[in-house]
């Protein structure tokens, strides 16, 4: 559901927001909500109050005070996560930046965290209803005196010079679109918003090959791939003061493991060791692989599976370690025996490299309870041969004296 102006305002005047305050935790029926809803407000709002409830359950995951928020489905899909939206404004703090221009706004979420760190603010975006919104969830983060919100659209307006964030529309409504020159503002325009800038910051989609979005956008000081709890969320393009030492880093969040080190390096590819290793996609995706290998003396298994293994353990928060207990070809007869002697109940499975689904793997290696384990199954290629480990996760704590 898309919301006008007028359906913005009126979602956010004191009546609605004391009514979904009411019906927070009023059950978890949504019919019977809604007949509530259809009670006390005309039809259209109604229904956009029950949508507005919906979604602020789900953006408990992006948002700490994602209870009292408002935005449209839309919208809420395209802001960043409060984890990684603070991680990047540090970035501008650490810097020694006063202001920042946030023109795609959307709902406010990077525009807050700015906030939160000391900037002032000059947030816009082109859509009225995101603007209003925006500048109500600031108000929900007690951030509103720091943030100019304005109505602008910056393929037509000129931006406030200084420090910029950009974060380009990648949706059509609730639809992910995949080729840049189809988001919004287009890479043209970007180019030009970005010129004789002194810092500035570009969020793109880690969905896209880096090597592609170097051929359309200005080529930046400092890559940087973003995971969060071990999905991949964005690559960042830094420029200018925002720049840091290295020109690839991979970041991990919520751990803030980080690791930057000489591009596209090398790993050697070895044997099966004791311990078994998955790296967060930030550190496959940057291209950081080799060099995080060769700085901890692990190897590939495959020259192209992002898999690693070693000897002896180590640990660090872009790689989750596993103790190897089994390797073996991944056939159904030959998994359940080694299931069956490890007395396994359920498994986690992790792929690379096998087109085969997680659950379709699960079911056909354990297809009933054997005991009351649960381990890892790691399913990889080598060479053309489909192998399976069976591990257990390990932390460092584990294996203190």
């Amino acid at each position: 559901m898309k919301f006008d102006l007028k359906t913005a305002k009126e979602l956010t005047s004191d009546e609605a927001r004391d009514t979904l305050l009411m019906f927070r935790n009023y059950g978890d029926d949504p019919l019977v909500i809604q007949e509530n809803f259809r009670g006390l407000f005309p039809k259209k709002i109604a229904e956009a109050l029950g949508e507005v409830r919906a979604l602020r359950r789900r953006a408990l995951v992006k948002f700490s005070r994602g209870l009292d928020m408002f935005f449209a489905r839309s919208q809420l899909q395209q802001a960043s996560s409060e984890a990684v939206a603070n991680h990047r404004a540090k970035r501008f703090a650490a810097a020694g930046l006063k202001t920042v221009v946030d023109p795609c706004c959307g709902i406010g979420a990077d525009s807050i965290a700015f906030a939160q760190v000391g900037l002032r603010v000059i947030a816009s975006d082109k859509d009225p209803a995101a603007v209003h919104f925006a500048a109500i969830n600031a108000e929900v983060y007690e951030v509103e005196t720091q943030i100019e919100f304005l109505e602008l659209d910056c393929l037509e307006a000129d931006l406030a010079k200084g420090a910029i964030w950009l974060d380009p529309s990648r949706r059509r409504g609730s639809r992910r679109i995949m080729n840049p020159d189809d988001w919004s503002p287009p890479p043209d325009r970007i180019r030009e918003i970005l010129q004789d800038r002194p810092a500035a910051g570009l969020k793109l989609s880690p969905a896209t090959p880096i090597e592609k979005l170097l051929e359309i956008y200005p080529e930046p000081g400092e890559i940087e791939i973003i995971s969060l709890k071990g999905e991949a969320k964005e690559t960042v393009f830094w420029y200018g003061s925002l720049v840091g030492k290295e020109n690839r880093r991979a970041t991990a969040l919520p751990s803030n493991g980080s690791w930057a080190g000489p591009l596209d390096a090398d790993a050697s590819v070895g044997e099966f060791g004791s311990w078994f290793y998955d790296p967060d996609p930030s550190l496959t995706l940057s291209g950081q692989l080799g060099s995080f290998a060769q700085q901890y003396d692990l190897q590939v298994v495959d020259s192209e599976i992002g898999y690693l293994t070693s000897k002896s353990p180590i640990f660090h928060p872009l790689v989750d370690t596993f103790r190897v207990l089994a390797v073996e070809a991944l056939d159904p007869r030959k998994m359940r025996a080694i299931l069956r002697d490890l007395k396994v109940d359920s498994l986690e499975i992790r792929k690379r490299g096998i087109a085969e689904r997680p659950l379709t793997i699960e079911k056909r290696m354990l297809p009933k309870s054997y005991g009351d384990r649960r381990l890892t199954l790691l399913a990889t290629r080598v060479g053309d041969r489909h192998i399976g480990v069976v591990a257990e996760l390990v932390q460092e704590e584990d294996l203190s004296p």
